[in-house]
């Protein structure tokens, strides 16, 4: 079935041949009608001619004069008058009065081809004069046509020649409309060609493909939108990549240089330090296949709570930093852990909170490396749950703040700084905030709302 738009552009294409058409056929006529016009004048179904021929017939001669048939009709607009051999009016009816009734030669040459004062005349002869039919002033134009034989002779060239200019200006007009219609299509076209490209496009939405000018820019709407989601899931799965590749790099770097202490003990047989440098191997692999990770865009996962339930912060926290001292931390690190509410509770997805809270800890001894103290603190407030990282360590560079705060922006292509992205966009996912700034060292606020 013919839908709307089709069917606006085939009545459109109709209308337009019609109107081709009718322009043609009415030159047509006006060539037809001048090559071989019908002169013939009819004034109430009847033309001068019939009515001269009528008033010929009934009109008689009788020893009172003439006089002339009931039955035949003069209207009442028109005269009609007989004028003798020696051009005096014999007889007349409805005659005006500005007519003359005598004529010579001449007046009757000049009356018999063209007018009598005015008044467009036609003349027939009788045995006994010239019968004259007068119609009213104004009524008909009489010109005087004439035709050579050569005009006859070349009649067929200018049939001809008629039917070139019709096909001349068919094709004029074809080529101004289908000029109309070709600028209208190669829009039409180069949108579809930059749809295919996937890039963005407007067009002109007015005329008979108005709809189709539409949908095409309301394809294009789609397609951005599409194509922008699509480019938050990708950015999305970089940034989970990239986050589990960081978390993946902190134990693997104690595995590697734990490993190569081993190996070059001099307190371990050499067949222990050869196990050692075959573990430590299999860590450049590990950390080989960590960075490929990072390449990898087969995952859309943005860090966003699978598993919510109930998180109690405190045991939390704590589960973490006895891990990160049970990992061998250095003694020139101090941790203190300071809480005030055992009890608060928040909704969450455990393992991305303790993702979050490690790398926030971990960020604190690993760009501190000659040592810090670290305070961790938490307490409840006015239904929500605060969490306090500070350190006196050497803080954190103002450019990394600065492009945590950017809630659009990328995760950082550097170590420094990629560990509180990835915590600031699990804190955010959950509902929370998260706030970094210097003060003597580095200080982490986290703001969760409590179950």
């Amino acid at each position: 079935m013919m839908n709307k738009t089709a069917f606006k552009i085939f009545i459109c294409f109709t209308l337009l041949s019609a109107f081709i058409a009718t322009i043609l056929l009415g030159i047509n006529f006006l060539g037809f009608a001048f090559l071989g016009s019908d002169t013939t004048i009819r004034m109430h179904e009847r033309s001068p001619e019939g009515i001269l021929e009528q008033v010929s017939d009934g009109l008689k001669k009788t020893e009172k004069g003439y006089s002339i048939l009931d039955g035949t009709l003069i209207p009442e607009d028109c005269f009609c008058m007989l004028i003798n051999e020696t051009g005096d009016v014999c007889w007349s009816q409805n005659l005006p009065n500005d007519i003359p009734t005598h004529y010579s030669i001449n007046d009757i040459a000049r009356m018999t081809r063209w007018f009598l004062k005015d008044y467009p005349v036609y003349v027939r002869t009788r045995d006994d004069g010239l019968l004259v039919f007068g119609l009213p002033k104004n009524a008909v134009g009489k010109y005087d046509l004439a035709y050579s034989m050569e005009w006859f002779d070349s009649l067929p060239q200018r049939l001809i020649s008629i039917l070139a200019v019709n096909l001349l200006l068919a094709a004029v007009l074809a080529l101004l409309i289908g000029s109309v219609f070709y600028r209208r299509i190669t829009m039409l076209t180069n949108g579809i060609s930059e749809l295919r490209q996937e890039k963005q496009v407007s067009l002109k939405e007015k005329g008979i493909f108005k709809e189709l000018a539409r949908n095409i820019n309301d394809t294009s709407s789609v397609i951005r939108r599409k194509n922008d989601a699509l480019s938050i899931k990708d950015r999305a799965r970089i940034n989970w990549i990239s986050g589990i590749s960081h978390d993946v790099r902190t134990p693997l770097a104690i595995i590697m240089g734990n490993a190569q202490i081993l190996e070059n003990s001099r307190e371990l047989s050499e067949e222990n330090q050869k196990h050692a440098a075959v573990i430590t191997g299999q860590a450049v692999k590990i950390k080989k296949l960590v960075e490929d990770l990072n390449m990898i865009s087969s995952m859309e996962y943005d860090m966003q709570p699978a598993n919510r339930k109930s998180v109690r912060l405190c045991p939390l926290i704590r589960e973490i930093v006895t891990d990160i001292l049970n990992s061998g931390l250095a003694d020139a690190h101090e941790v203190e852990f300071n809480v005030k509410d055992e009890n608060m509770s928040v909704l969450a997805d455990e393992s991305l909170l303790q993702r979050a809270f490690y790398n926030l800890i971990n960020n604190c001894i690993t760009h501190n490396p000659n040592g810090c103290w670290i305070q961790i603190r938490a307490y409840a407030d006015r239904g929500d749950a605060h969490i306090r990282i500070q350190d006196n360590g050497i803080g954190v560079p103002d450019d990394v703040i600065a492009h945590l705060a950017d809630k659009d922006a990328d995760m950082p292509q550097t170590v420094h700084g990629r560990g509180l992205f990835m915590a600031n966009r699990i804190i955010m996912v959950h509902g929370g905030s998260l706030h970094v700034h210097n003060d003597n060292g580095c200080v982490v606020e986290i703001i969760l709302p409590l179950a």
